[in-house]
C-alpha cells in the first residue's frame, strides 16, 4: 500500500532547523518515504553507506558494537550519519524497535545540501552522532548510581526526610521540593522490569539478521535483560537475577554469585513491580499530550492510578506573571481561570516550594475553594505538592486528595519520581504548542497572501469600471448604486483580510480616533443592503455620539458578523432593531432580532476552535470572531436569548472623548 506524505513530514527533523522550505522543496521525493516492521533491520555492520534516515514516526535503535553504545531515535531524529561523515562503510547497524516510518536521504543529496547549506552541518554536530562515548563508560553514571555496590536504587526517596505530619503544614518542614527529586532516565529505570519476551516479524531471511535483531533488541542496558524479584525478609531487599551476562565494570562483577550470578541489593524505598509500572503507564500517557489541556487531563489520571488517589488536579503556575490557571473540562473543550499567584493554599505551596499536606484544608484561612478543592468537597485530606523546574521556579502544584485514607511517605516517594516527568511535558508541550502556532501562523500568512493578491484583482476591475461611470453625468440614483458598489468592493476586502489575520496571528493595535456616529452611518447602509437580501428588515435608533478609538475594518467585521447570526436567528421577514446609548465613559450598542432565540454564546478562543481538527458550526464561528474583535477594542460583549422571542447582543465600547449633544 503506497504511503501518502509530504514535504511537511520531514520539515520539523532536527536536521533542517531553521532551514527554509524552498531547500527541502528542492530534493524532496515523496517516493523516498518508507516503512519498515518492527524488529526489521534498515542497514547491519559491514554495509555500504549509502544514505542517512530521517525519522517520520516510530522508534529506531543504532548500535556501534565496536563501543557497545546504543542510541534510540524517535520521531524528528535522524540517524546513519556518521559513516556518512567518516566516509566508511557501516560501523553500525540499525533496527526498527517500533512500526517505523522514515525518510530515505541519499547520500549524493545529502552532501549536497550540506555543502550549500552550513546551517544543516551544524545541525549533524549538534543532533547527531558523531563522537560516540568512551568504550567501558561507568555503569553508575548511566544508571545515576550513588553508591557502586547498588546499581539499580532509590536511595533519593529514602523515609529520611520525607516524614509527613497529617495535622498542619507549619508543624511539618519538610525540604524544598528539588529536582533531584526525580524519576531516573528511562533507560535505567527500566532496569526493574521483568524478562518479556520481544516478538519479532516473521521478515527474517537468515541467521545473521536474526542474531542482530537479538542484539540489537536486547542490549545489556536494556531492562529485559534483568529480573526483579521482592525479598519476603523484614530487610526489604530485592534479588536482582541476571538472565544474559553483560559487560560491567569489575567492581559490580566481583560482587556477582560465580554460580548463580546473583546479586542482593537493598532497595530502601520498597518499591514494587506494581508501582514502576503504573509509573511507565503514567509517563507514557503524560507524554502522548500534544497540548497544555490534554496533558493536564492526562498528568491527573497518571498521578490518580499511581497514588490510588480520588481527586487529583494539575494546577500550572507562572511565577513571572504571579499568576494561577487552572483548566478544567475534558479533552476536546477546556476552560481556562486565571487567578493571583497570592491565592489560596495552592499559591502559598507554589511560593514555598513545599509540600503542604492536610487533614481539614477547609478550615485554613487561606484556603480558596475554587482553586485548592480537588475533586469533591467531601474530600477532606488534601496534600498540595508542588513541581520545581531545574531553574528553581514552580511550574505546577499537584493536588491531591482522599475522603478518609491518610496519604503515606510511599505516595509521597512514587509522586516525587513523576513529578520530573510532568515537569519536562510541560515544558515539551508548551515549546511543541509554540511551533505548532508559528507553523500556522507561517502556513496561513502565506494562504493570505495568495487568495488576498487575487481578491484585489477583481476588485480593482471594479473600482476602475466605477470610477469611469463616476465620471459620467448620470441620474442620481446611478449613482448611489456606484457608490454603493464602491463601499462593498471595499468591504470585501476588509472583511477577509481581517478574518484571515484573526484565524492565523495576533491582532495588533492599529486603530484611531473617529466620531462613531459618523462610523455607524457608514456601515449601517452597507448592513441595511446585507439585511435586505436576507429578506430581514433593520431598524436603527442612534444616540448621542462620541470620540472612539478603534480599527474601522475589524470593528465593521465584528459588527456584520453579529448581524449576520442575527438574521440567521431570525424567521422570513423578521425585524433586527440596531440602538446606541451613551453614557460616561462607554457607549452601549444593541443588536436585537425577533426571532427563534436559538443563539448560545461559545466559550473559547477563535484559533484552537478552528484549528481544533473538528467540525464546527457557523454560528459560533460567527460569534467567536465577533468577541475577538470587540475584546480587541477593549470593549466588551453579552448574549441574551429567550426560545421563540429572539436574541440580543449588548457590545459596551469605551470612550475616548463626549461630544456635545448639540454636536
Amino acid at each position: 500500500m503506497p504511503i501518502y506524505k509530504t514535504i511537511q513530514d520531514i520539515k520539523n527533523n532536527k536536521l533542517f532547523t531553521g532551514i527554509k522550505d524552498s531547500v527541502l522543496t528542492s530534493f524532496f521525493d515523496q517516493k523516498e518515504i518508507r516503512e519498515a516492521k518492527e524488529g526489521e533491520i534498515i542497514y547491519k555492520t559491514g554495509d555500504q553507506s549509502n544514505a542517512l534516515y530521517l525519522v517520520i514516526k516510530g522508534d529506531i535503535r543504532v548500535k556501534f558494537s565496536s563501543n557497545n553504545y546504543v542510541s534510540n531515535r524517535i520521531f524528528n531524529d535522524f540517524f546513519g550519519e556518521k559513516e556518512l561523515i567518516d566516509e566508511t562503510r557501516r560501523i553500525s547497524s540499525a533496527v526498527a524497535f517500533s512500526k517505523l516510518t522514515y525518510y530515505r536521504l541519499d547520500k549524493a543529496v545529502f552532501k549536497n545540501i550540506v555543502a550549500k547549506y552550513p546551517t544543516i552541518g551544524n545541525n549533524l554536530k549538534k543532533y547527531g552522532e558523531l563522537k560516540l562515548p568512551d568504550v567501558n563508560i561507568d555503569l553508575e553514571r548511566k544508571f545515576d548510581i550513588v553508591d557502586r555496590k547498588k546499581p539499580i536504587s532509590f536511595k533519593a526517596f529514602s523515609s529520611a526526610g520525607n516524614s509527613l505530619k497529617d495535622e498542619k503544614p507549619e508543624a511539618y518542614s519538610p525540604p524544598a521540593v528539588v529536582t533531584q527529586q526525580i524519576l531516573p532516565d528511562l533507560e535505567s529505570l527500566d532496569e526493574v522490569l521483568p524478562e518479556e519476551e520481544i516478538v519479532m516479524e516473521e521478515n527474517v531471511q537468515s541467521n545473521d539478521q536474526e542474531k542482530l535483531k537479538k542484539e540489537l533488541l536486547e542490549d545489556p542496558s536494556d531492562y529485559k535483560n534483568w529480573h526483579i524479584e521482592e525479598s519476603k525478609t523484614s530487610l526489604n531487599t530485592a534479588v536482582v537475577e541476571k538472565k544474559k551476562p553483560s559487560k560491567m565494570s569489575d567492581e559490580i562483577l566481583a560482587e556477582s554469585k560465580s554460580e548463580k550470578n546473583i546479586q542482593t541489593i537493598p532497595v530502601e524505598t520498597g518499591i514494587n513491580r506494581e508501582v514502576v509500572r503504573k509509573i511507565f503507564a503514567g509517563i507514557d500517557r503524560i507524554y502522548s499530550s500534544i497540548s497544555i489541556g490534554e496533558l493536564v487531563i492526562n498528568a491527573k489520571r497518571a498521578v490518580k492510578d499511581l497514588i490510588n488517589a480520588e481527586g487529583v488536579d494539575l494546577v500550572l503556575i507562572d511565577e513571572k506573571l504571579s499568576s494561577i490557571q487552572r483548566i478544567t473540562g475534558e479533552i476536546d473543550k477546556t476552560k481556562q481561570e486565571q487567578y493571583p499567584l497570592t491565592e489560596g493554599l495552592t499559591g502559598s505551596c507554589a511560593l514555598q516550594k513545599k509540600i503542604l499536606n492536610f487533614e481539614r484544608p477547609t478550615e485554613d484561612s487561606r484556603f480558596n475553594a475554587k482553586i485548592d478543592q480537588p475533586g469533591s468537597a467531601r474530600l477532606k485530606r488534601i496534600v498540595y505538592f508542588p513541581v520545581v523546574s531545574d531553574n528553581g521556579e514552580t511550574i505546577a502544584v499537584i493536588q491531591f486528595a482522599r475522603e478518609n485514607k491518610k496519604f503515606t511517605e510511599d505516595d509521597i516517594s512514587n509522586l516525587a519520581m513523576m513529578s520530573k516527568q510532568i515537569e519536562t511535558a510541560i515544558e515539551r508541550t508548551k515549546l511543541l504548542e509554540v511551533l505548532i502556532k508559528e507553523e500556522k501562523q507561517n502556513s496561513g500568512n502565506r494562504l493570505r497572501e495568495l487568495i488576498t493578491d487575487e481578491i484585489k484583482v477583481p476588485l480593482t476591475i471594479i473600482n476602475n469600471y466605477t470610477e469611469i461611470l463616476s465620471a459620467k453625468k448620470l441620474p442620481t440614483e446611478a449613482d448611489d448604486i456606484i457608490r454603493m458598489l464602491q463601499k462593498q468592493a471595499h468591504s470585501v476586502e476588509d472583511i477577509s483580510e481581517t478574518l484571515f489575520i484573526s484565524l492565523i496571528d495576533e491582532l495588533k493595535p492599529r486603530g484611531s480616533n473617529i466620531h462613531f456616529n459618523e462610523f455607524i452611518d457608514d456601515i449601517l447602509e452597507l448592513l441595511s443592503e446585507y439585511c435586505e437580501a436576507r429578506d430581514v428588515k433593520l431598524f436603527k435608533k442612534i444616540g448621542v455620539s462620541a470620540i472612539v478609538n478603534i480599527d474601522r475594518a475589524k470593528f465593521y467585521t465584528g459588527i456584520f458578523q453579529l448581524i449576520k447570526a442575527s438574521c440567521d436567528d431570525c424567521r422570513k421577514g423578521g425585524k433586527i432593531y440596531f440602538g446606541t446609548e451613551f453614557s460616561e465613559g462607554s457607549i452601549t450598542i444593541s443588536i436585537q432580532n425577533e426571532g427563534k432565540g436559538s443563539l448560545t454564546e461559545p466559550e473559547g478562543d477563535l484559533q484552537e476552535y478552528y484549528y481544533s481538527g473538528k467540525n464546527f458550526k457557523e454560528d459560533d464561528m460567527k460569534l467567536l470572531l465577533a468577541k475577538k474583535l470587540i475584546h480587541y477594542h477593549s470593549g466588551q460583549l453579552n448574549l441574551e436569548s429567550i426560545k421563540g422571542n429572539g436574541s440580543t447582543f449588548r457590545i459596551l465600547l469605551p470612550v475616548v472623548q463626549s461630544e456635545n449633544k448639540d454636536n
